[in-house]
């Protein structure tokens, strides 16, 4: 007999009921064995504390571009029960925003709840659409909430209108914004009690829009030049920052030559920052003397100052920047505090030419390479200054002549030469003028003629040209570079000797040379060096690195390999 469906119906949702019953009794199984694990057993802080780690350094390398799905680190709370429990109950997990759907932007903030909320959105390269569409309205969703945001970082496009930064943000800390060239009328309305680091990129903004008073970190790179400030309210913004420590000023402020000869500068009481460890200028020189000139700087900050070359500026100028460093940084009484005490110079000569002082010995890296990195390596000073010589002038000995009427170089120790001259004569002048070398280093372009002279023997000669009558006078006794103990080659392009060379320029010649030091001793580097044969009309070209010591006149060769 068949049975009616109403009790088959029954039997069914019984044994569903079963079923679903055993599967909550495997699951509290499942989750009671999972209790027994170590990581189940970490402290609910700990476990936090690691998903927190993992949102952060997400959001710190996204800079704000959008995801179509949500980032690796929501998948915490998909692990086990345990997991999202700590996940959901951290409201700091969910304070890291990130572009993405508007149902995923309200469940973000409804998780977060009132934690401190902390913002990347890049908007650079808004068209339109509606990709564009769902980032301009996820933006405008959280910055409802600009009372909660404690780091906001926004990149925006020229064309940016946009107004929504103009309510009080009490909890900001730290504020970076980086837009093409468009005026905001405000922002924050001043309320900015907690602003700690604030950098501003292209972005021509009044100061009275800020309360900084309590700022560590200021930051202003490329400021539009009908928005730089005056030098004058600028400093006077500075003398209320008691606590600033780091500042950095890049392309921010224009000339300040009218200041510097105003009787405003000479009457200028000077502020202080008491806390300033780290400084930073890229301007023109005035603006450089102006701001060096008018701030006391502790003796313990890092100065990195980078002067850009000016219309009308004379060797006096560049002599005022070094008089007004001299009385922190000189240590040689002869110098009669006129100049810092600098023991590396840095030529480049590879467009128009630029001079790197240091006053730590073989400290040959160009400024470039410290402009952001090596902060905190004990570097005190490093100033890049940049030259102007006309074409027939464009030489080492000539802009070595320069600068030693108000630099001092009978101290420099360390020389590296970007781009160097190949004329032998230019050499032996500039030699001759630092005779306390002990480090050389040449980079990109062709092997000078060193030879002549890094030999014993040095041949000057005397009034007159030596082919037009000049009388030559070999002088055993007296040697270019004496303390020399350091050559370096890198990227330099050596012409490998022939039966047709009168003057040949290449690897041995130079080892030779060395070979003759008598009484010294030191190191040659040849590193990704290019050695050059001509084969008729073709040159061929090989690529080495070689290492090689001299002593007591005698060249060794201790390694050299081609590099392919």
């Amino acid at each position: 007999m068949p049975i009616p469906d109403m009790e088959v119906a029954t039997q069914a949702r019984r044994v569903d009921e079963e079923i679903a019953k055993q599967i909550r009794l495997l699951c509290d199984l499942q989750t009671q064995r999972n209790s027994c694990s170590l990581i189940s057993r970490f402290p609910t802080e700990i476990l936090a504390a690691i998903f927190v780690c993992s949102a952060r350094d997400y959001h710190s390398t996204h800079f704000g571009y959008p995801i179509e799905t949500a980032p690796n680190w929501v998948n915490v709370s998909y692990v086990c029960h345990h997991w999202r429990n700590v996940a959901l109950n951290c409201p700091t997990l969910w304070s890291y925003l990130f572009i993405t759907s508007p149902r995923w932007t309200e469940e973000l903030l409804a998780r977060s709840k009132q934690a401190s909320l902390k913002l990347r959105a890049n908007l650079e390269n808004l068209s339109g659409g509606g990709r564009d569409d769902r980032r301009l309205r996820f933006v405008r969703r959280v910055m409802n909430h600009i009372e909660r945001i404690q780091e906001l970082y926004l990149f925006l496009p020229d064309c940016f209108k946009d107004h929504f930064l103009s309510s009080p943000a009490p909890r900001l800390q730290n504020l970076m914004i980086t837009v093409g060239y468009h005026q905001f009328s405000a922002l924050f309305n001043g309320d900015t009690p907690a602003l700690r680091t604030l950098e501003l990129s292209f972005c021509p903004v009044s100061w009275d829009s800020f309360t900084l008073h309590g700022l560590t970190t200021l930051n202003l790179r490329f400021v539009p030049s009908r928005s730089q400030q005056n030098m004058v309210e600028f400093l006077a913004t500075l003398s209320r920052v008691q606590d600033l420590r780091h500042l950095y000023l890049e392309n921010a402020f224009a000339s300040t030559a009218g200041f510097l000869s105003s009787t405003e500068f000479r009457s200028f009481q000077k502020i202080n920052l008491p806390r300033l460890s780290r400084l930073l200028i890229v301007a023109p020189l005035s603006t450089v003397i102006a701001f060096v000139a008018c701030v006391n700087i502790p003796s313990k900050t890092e100065l990195r100052l980078d002067c850009d070359f000016e219309d009308g500026v004379s060797l006096h100028d560049y002599a005022s920047l070094f008089s007004v460093l001299a009385q922190r940084f000189s240590t040689s009484t002869s110098q009669a505090l006129s100049s810092p005490t600098f023991r590396s110079l840095v030529i480049d000569l590879t467009y128009r030419p630029a001079l790197t002082f240091s006053p730590l010995e073989r400290d040959c890296d160009s400024f470039d390479l410290v402009l952001r990195q090596y902060w905190g390596y004990n570097t005190p000073l490093k100033i890049r200054v940049s030259w102007f010589v006309s074409d027939t002038r464009n030489s080492l000995d000539c802009i070595l002549g320069d600068i030693s009427t108000f630099v001092p170089l009978m101290d420099v120790q360390s020389l590296h030469v970007i781009k160097p001259p190949v004329l032998p004569a230019i050499w032996r002048s500039a030699l001759g003028q630092l005779q306390d070398l002990r480090c050389l280093k040449l980079t990109s372009g062709d092997l000078p003629d060193l030879a002549p002279m890094l030999c014993l023997t040095d041949l000057t000669t005397s009034e007159g040209a030596e082919g037009q009558g000049g009388r030559t006078n070999r002088n055993p006794d007296r040697m270019l570079a004496p303390a020399l103990e350091e050559l370096e080659l890198c990227n330099i392009s050596f012409w490998k000797r022939t039966k047709k060379d009168k003057c040949p320029v290449d690897v041995q010649a130079l080892c030779d040379s060395l070979a003759t030091r008598k009484g010294s001793s030191g190191q040659l580097t040849i590193a990704r060096c290019f050695e050059r044969m001509r084969r008729g009309r073709s040159v061929q070209k090989k690529r080495f690195n070689m290492v090689g010591h001299w002593k007591n006149g005698r060249f060794r060769e201790v390694e050299e390999h081609e590099v392919t």
